[in-house]
């Protein structure tokens, strides 16, 4: 009996030890490897996985590169955080590219007093433009080759577009967007008008609003004798939004309202 439970406690102890040294980052391991612009690893809205940056055979610094869908009229959000170990992430740290892999189109902002990166981003403005695909690599500029296992962190992946179903500008009703910026930073948004068939009416307000502001657009003066819907695309972050569409009707005084979505 009691070399039974020694061979158990031993077998427990072995595991836990492999279980220390595992890696949490199974995408370093497979046939084809997230180390470079290569990887299949594509992200999707929603998407949350969990990296570490250890070292790789041959004493070479870990690099996690991610795949990000990119569509015309919307808006992302790339964010890291959950770090542990000696994973002190800075700026350069993570970095979206572009399609080929080889420019660096902007560095993620610090946030939360280093806590979290995030990378923010509005996709193309034509119906002419196809999806494409962005690049986004992480690495630990800080531990380097002495990165291991325990250097790990969270990648969450959304798409933040927000939508409005309806705006009216047609017979006697006027509709004003109301757009807040919710976060605690400066960011940009632009608004997208379609017509009830769902086209493009090629017309969008660009906006800047500083942290709290409150804009407010007459959609009537872009959009005239026109109806629809509207997407908003914004640099703000998950979250970083708040509004509504108000349609007013003078004859009777009497307003509607439609909220701003974001996608689920």
């Amino acid at each position: 009996m009691g070399s039974s439970r020694t061979m158990a406690g031993r077998l427990l102890l072995s595991g836990l030890a492999l279980a220390a040294t595992a890696r949490a980052d199974e995408w370093d391991v497979g046939g084809d490897a997230d180390n470079a612009f290569t990887t299949d690893n594509l992200v999707a809205h929603g998407s949350e996985q969990v990296h570490d940056l250890a070292v790789l055979p041959g004493t070479a610094a870990d690099q996690d590169w991610f795949l990000a869908p990119t569509h015309p009229f919307s808006s992302y959000q790339f964010r890291v955080d959950g770090t542990t170990g000696g994973l002190d992430l800075v700026s350069p740290s993570v970095q979206r590219l572009n399609n080929n892999g080889g420019t660096v189109v902007e560095s993620a902002v610090v946030t939360d007093f280093g806590g979290a990166l995030s990378l923010n981003w509005l996709g193309p403005a034509s119906v002419a433009s196809t999806p494409i695909l962005n690049w986004v690599r992480v690495q630990g500029l800080s531990c380097g080759t002495a990165c291991s296992t325990q250097d790990r962190y969270r990648a969450r992946f959304h798409d933040t577009t927000y939508t409005l179903p309806r705006f009216n500008n047609s017979g006697t009703q006027a509709t004003v967007l109301l757009i807040q910026n919710a976060s605690g930073r400066s960011c940009a948004a632009t608004a997208y008008y379609f017509g009830v068939s769902g086209a493009f009416l090629d017309t969008a307000n660009s906006l800047f609003l500083a942290p709290q502001e409150l804009m407010i657009v007459n959609t009537a003066v872009p959009v005239p004798n026109q109806s629809g819907s509207v997407r908003v695309a914004h640099t703000c972050g998950r979250g970083g939004l708040a509004g509504k569409a108000v349609a007013i009707e003078p004859a009777t005084g009497f307003t509607f309202d439609t909220a701003m979505e974001p996608r689920p």
